[in-house]
């Protein structure tokens, strides 16, 4: 059963075993993660969920930018609206200002399952059924985004999430500004996505050995400025890997990160408003890179009453 009384104005409350995790109705966006000591492990997000930074969003059905809004699927041309006029592109699908309806039959104390019909629209004629959840447990917070073709068609679909990562901080220094230059960061991947330096959209893919987007052996993020997205990722036994970004305590925090998540995008947090920037990473778990309507590189087509499911997990690393 789903809660239709859901409101922007609320929140949601998840606790477990390593922390509380509070979740907005709008954008099914993660808003906080703090540990039960505590410190917090995510960037906080105002409670409407809506940020221009996009912070704790879930991206569907098409992660990052679109170009021009427009795409051939099966014979036809679709245009978008261009959320992102200044750069001509549609960008980050469809559900960042959606509220999200809770699903009381599924959800407990510790595990939030949050549910939205997408219905057609112009540029994306599919309906999807969307279901989000939220569980804390001994591993840290595991985000789970499952998605449904309700439609009669097949439709093309990406998936991913928006967090800004933060080590592990106390309520005093989390989200200050600058502190992005004291921080390591480490993701497992043997690619990048070069792309144009006006509109951010993909070029071609090129190796990373030697280049400044190598975070295979963890890389400092003093004075340096990142927008880009990591592919090729090197895996463990179960098909999962790991990236983890470390405080100048060397604490850090971890985000593991299921099969279906193919690339990483890492943005350090340098556009916001003068006194609040490199407060934090976003280390953004995507199926799909960007423009992939157009590209078709891991691009997941689902059809009728196909499902995809796609998930990650923030946590605390262990000592």
């Amino acid at each position: 059963m789903t809660d239709a009384t859901d409101s922007s104005a609320w929140v949601h409350t998840v606790r477990g075993p390593t922390g509380t995790a509070v979740v907005a109705p709008r954008g099914a966006a993660l808003l906080s993660f703090t540990t039960p000591s505590g410190e917090h492990l995510v960037l906080a997000t105002e409670s409407d969920g809506r940020r221009a930074d996009c912070s704790g969003a879930v991206l569907a059905p098409w992660t990052n930018r679109i170009r021009d809004g427009r795409y051939d699927f099966q014979g036809k041309t679709h245009t978008l609206p261009l959320t992102e006029p200044e750069r001509g592109a549609a960008v980050h699908g469809l559900v960042l200002g959606a509220l999200w309806t809770r699903d009381r039959s599924a959800s407990s104390s510790s595990r939030l399952v949050l549910r939205h019909e997408l219905a057609p629209s112009p540029g994306y004629p599919h309906r999807l059924n969307l279901a989000c959840s939220y569980e804390v447990t001994d591993a840290g917070l595991t985000v789970t985004v499952t998605a449904r073709n309700c439609g009669r068609d097949s439709a093309p679909y990406a998936v991913g999430g928006h967090p800004y990562l933060i080590p592990p901080s106390s309520p005093e220094a989390a989200g200050r500004p600058g502190r992005v230059d004291l921080w390591r960061l480490e993701v497992p991947a043997g690619t990048c996505l070069v792309t144009d330096s006006d509109r951010l959209l993909p070029l071609g893919s090129a190796p990373v050995d030697g280049s400044a987007e190598d975070f295979r052996a963890g890389r400092s993020l003093r004075g340096a400025r990142h927008d880009v997205a990591l592919g090729d990722l090197a895996r463990d036994s179960t098909g999962c890997f790991s990236c983890r970004l470390t405080g100048d305590d060397g604490r850090a925090t971890v985000m593991n990160c299921g099969q279906g998540v193919r690339w990483i995008q890492v943005y350090t947090d340098d556009q916001g408003a003068e006194g609040a920037t490199r407060r934090a990473v976003a280390v953004e778990p995507m199926s799909a890179p960007a423009d992939a309507f157009n590209s078709e590189q891991d691009l997941t087509v689902l059809a009728p009453g196909e499902e995809h499911r796609l998930w990650w997990r923030i946590g605390q690393e262990s000592d």
